[in-house]
């Protein structure tokens, strides 16, 4: 094993009280894992005539700042909850962060794009929520 390598326990995800990056930041309750983002970079075809050797080429295109998904414990009763719920029908984007257990963190705009609460007749109550990040988002080491 890497001495670098880590495990995610300690670990939070936050959201602004005022959807803003200077906002007061509470911590989600009972986060079980933590996907994301999902960076990716569109590569748009530039080969013509002339492309050297019969070889494609590409130009970097646009940047999409991807998702964040997380599991949860679903708790009907809760504020986290509410303000979820309430997330999904803002038409702006909120502002949320996931902080590592180092304090390095991910800051970024978002809208949730899913919510989806699972109640297995044995096991915990769940939820998977779902974040579709709108602009650039800010990693500090």
């Amino acid at each position: 094993m890497s001495a670098q390598a880590r495990i995610g326990h300690g670990t939070s995800f936050q959201r602004s009280a005022d959807g803003t990056a200077g906002g007061v930041f509470a911590s989600l309750a009972g986060v079980m894992a933590i996907s994301g983002p999902g960076l990716s970079r569109d590569a748009v075809d530039v080969t013509d005539m002339a492309s050297s050797g019969g070889w494609r080429e590409f130009a970097g295109g646009l940047k999409d700042p991807g998702e964040v998904s997380l599991d949860l414990e679903f708790d009907p009763d809760g504020p986290d909850v509410t303000s979820l719920l309430a997330d999904i029908h803002e038409d702006t984007p909120g502002y949320y962060k996931i902080v590592f257990p180092d304090a390095s963190e991910w800051g970024f705009p978002a809208f949730v794009t899913g919510y989806e609460p699972t109640a297995p007749l044995d096991d915990k109550m769940t939820a998977s929520v779902t974040f579709k990040l709108s602009g650039q988002p800010a990693f500090i080491a």
